[in-house]
């Protein structure tokens, strides 16, 4: 290595090394692994609503995204593209390229990653909703409140996107939140239409005094009539999306195995 490239890219990057060691060492002294992934999560957390509110992920459902999977596989992945990158020119300007590198594919590996995850909530929301209405009207049929009978709710589905945006309108109406402000916060975040039927719902029966128990029933056997005939058209197209794997893989090496004597025999009289 020449002195130029180790005063350019050696330095800064021992330099670099250590500034991180001493500053792990600092973080990590006298507190546990959980809390440092406490730590982790917290400032990833704030990283996205940051860019949620400044409009950079722009795509349904990304405010219900709470795991960290997705940074985490971005990051990793950004490392080993720098790594990969630094390793065969550890010049200067492999160093520029190497971190412009990390950086876009990093970011769009973040973009994918995210907007995966939301649109698996958003799916996560449609399957346990109609399990969640029929519980929250059983509970109302039971003489609860309606406050008390979504709080149970949240409590009592599945643990997903679904538990928490209800257990948020619960918290929000604990503040002192108007019920049709938060209602309508929950309505932009998640962009679900039965779930927009069901804050309409409740929405109603707060506001008229009507009962909620039989409506939020038959809402209930709506979207699950949906989901089953949703799950029928999946079904369906499942024998089309098969078609090209069994002309083009499947079906050449069965004809293969079952012709091969054959043409093993053809080719010894051809060849004798």
């Amino acid at each position: 290595m020449r002195a130029l490239d180790f005063f350019l890219v050696g330095a800064p990057m021992l330099l670099g090394g250590s500034l991180l060691a001493a500053f792990l060492l600092r973080v990590w002294k006298g507190r546990s692994i959980s809390r440092s992934m406490n730590a982790y999560r917290s400032a990833h957390e704030r990283l996205t609503e940051g860019l949620l509110a400044k409009r950079l992920l722009r795509f349904p459902g990304g405010c219900l995204v709470s795991s960290l999977r997705h940074w985490a596989f971005a990051e990793l992945f950004a490392l080993l593209v720098f790594l990969a990158v630094i390793s065969g020119n550890r010049s200067a300007s492999g160093l520029a390229r190497a971190t412009a590198a990390a950086a876009l594919l990093g970011s769009g590996a973040a973009w994918i990653s995210f907007r995966r995850a939301a649109r698996e909530a958003l799916r996560s929301v449609q399957r346990d909703l109609p399990v969640a209405c029929f519980l929250f009207s059983l509970l109302l049929e039971s003489g609860m409140g309606a406050s008390s009978a979504l709080q149970e709710t949240s409590g009592s589905i599945p643990e997903g996107p679904l538990a928490r945006e209800l257990g948020e309108l619960v918290r929000s109406r604990t503040l002192g939140v108007p019920r049709g402000e938060s209602i309508e916060r929950s309505r932009r975040r998640v962009p679900v239409e039965d779930y927009r039927l069901f804050l309409n719902h409740v929405l109603q029966g707060e506001r008229l005094g009507i009962g909620l128990s039989r409506s939020l029933r038959e809402l209930s056997a709506k979207m699950l009539e949906r989901q089953g005939h949703r799950a029928e058209t999946i079904a369906q197209q499942a024998a089309v999306k098969m078609l090209f794997p069994l002309v083009f893989f499947i079906f050449p090496a069965v004809f293969l195995i079952i012709l091969s004597p054959v043409i093993l025999g053809l080719w010894g009289r051809l060849a004798g």
